[in-house]
């Protein structure tokens, strides 16, 4: 199944388009290497409801504007007015929360396309994503200990459990940066790709899911929601269930017989 070209503006700077069976999410701020404001980090849900609601789109990209940067962190400038003091803190959080878990939580495979800069808020949204493929440019950080502030723990929690508690508690607790590919020994990145060769490999990806039975897909995203919070692991079996029940499994059987790609339609 295709879709048609489809262009939504969620927000000044968080853009979606959608076209055959992949959904981009832009995070449109290039002037300022793609900062994420208050209003950003509200706008995300939307833009990953929207995607996930066509039956079409088998998977999400999630990139930055420009080549200088996927997200170089929060945008500090605004603290002073949305994130001065513990209490204005908790409604930032909050919406950074519901981007995160948006993304985390859709039926939808999340590939981060990561280039340049991805640091502090960069870092969060990349951990959202089921798969991190960077290009060389790529520099990561968390400095945090740099302004004071608290790195909130649903963040270092996320970091954690890709990384491990050592690689994670080194990048928060020295605030260093680190190259791409010292992320690709520590498995926060899957793949360090060329910058030519960045977003072919990200349509490569994209175009494997799509080959792939969509349910199959969803319920292996809510196992992994699952292993993460145990009162998800009905949902999770729901889920497991639905795809022996399908006609997508049906048509996988048929085609293993007759020697054929399969042709899923997510049902």
């Amino acid at each position: 199944m295709q879709c048609e070209k489809n262009v939504a503006f969620t927000s000044e700077h968080i853009k979606l388009s959608m076209a055959e069976s992949v959904a981009e999410i832009v995070i449109d701020r290039a002037e300022r290497r793609n900062a994420v404001n208050l209003e950003m980090w509200r706008s995300i849900p939307g833009a990953v409801a929207r995607a996930t609601e066509n039956p079409a789109i088998r998977s999400i990209i999630l990139r930055g504007a420009g080549d200088k940067a996927f997200v170089a962190g929060a945008d500090i400038s605004e603290f002073d007015d949305v994130r001065c003091d513990a209490q204005t803190n908790h409604e930032f959080t909050r919406a950074v929360v519901a981007a995160t878990y948006a993304l985390r939580s859709c039926r939808l495979p999340v590939i981060a396309r990561i280039q340049g800069f991805c640091i502090g808020g960069g870092i969060v949204l990349a951990c959202a994503c089921d798969i991190r493929i960077a290009d060389e440019s790529a520099t990561f950080a968390v400095p945090a200990a740099k302004l004071g502030l608290g790195y909130e723990y649903e963040n270092y929690e996320a970091l954690i459990r890709i990384v491990g508690y050592g690689a994670a508690a080194q990048m928060v607790l020295t605030a260093q940066p680190i190259d791409a590919q010292r992320a690709l020994q520590i498995g926060l990145v899957q793949e360090v790709i060329s910058t030519e060769k960045l977003g072919a490999r990200v349509r490569e990806i994209t175009n494997q899911m799509a080959a792939l039975a969509p349910m199959t897909l969803a319920a292996t995203k809510a196992s992994a929601l699952a292993a993460a919070d145990p009162a998800l692991r009905a949902q999770a079996a729901s889920s497991i269930d639905a795809c022996f029940d399908s006609d997508d499994f049906a048509e996988g059987r048929r085609a293993f017989k007759e020697r054929r790609p399969p042709v899923f339609q997510g049902k």
